[in-house]
């Protein structure tokens, strides 16, 4: 069994600045409404409706991975992981347009680390990158940016 499971390219998250236009100094509101998606994401997954998912990305993220490998790959997790019961928050980076949140949850098969990144390119959050891990994640509180604690 793989120990991590990547639902999207890693690499696409580089891509954040190429679209849209740079807006500054709304931290704040942008790490709101990426915890505001992130909520529709888990309840996409918790309804196994993984074509949902898929929707809540963007251009970036569509355009390096298919809807097909995206649902694939999103089913194989819920296989291996199962159902989410809990997410706590561990931390928060903000960047123009961009919000990165690192989540421990606990799944039917155990404790699990999350990364996702959101782009904020105007007034909604779009999914970049989400990835999955069995296990803690060692995380550095210090290791946030800009984001209001």
């Amino acid at each position: 069994m793989v120990k991590g499971r990547w639902l999207l390219l890693s690499a696409i998250a580089f891509l954040s600045g190429c679209e849209g236009n740079v807006k500054l100094g709304y931290f704040a509101e942008d790490r709101a409404r990426a915890i505001s998606r992130t909520q529709e994401f888990r309840r996409f997954y918790d309804e196994k409706n993984f074509a949902g998912m898929y929707e809540l990305g963007g251009p970036a993220m569509k355009s390096a991975v298919t809807q097909e490998q995206f649902i694939s790959s999103a089913q194989a997790s819920y296989s291996q992981f199962g159902k989410r019961k809990s997410s706590t928050l561990m931390g928060s980076s903000c960047f123009p347009n961009e919000v990165r949140l690192v989540y421990q949850s606990e799944f039917e098969q155990g404790t699990v680390t999350e990364w996702m990144v959101w782009q904020l390119p105007a007034d909604k959050a779009l999914l970049l990158m989400y990835r999955i891990e069995p296990g803690e994640a060692e995380f550095r509180k210090e290791s946030q940016v800009g984001c209001p604690s």
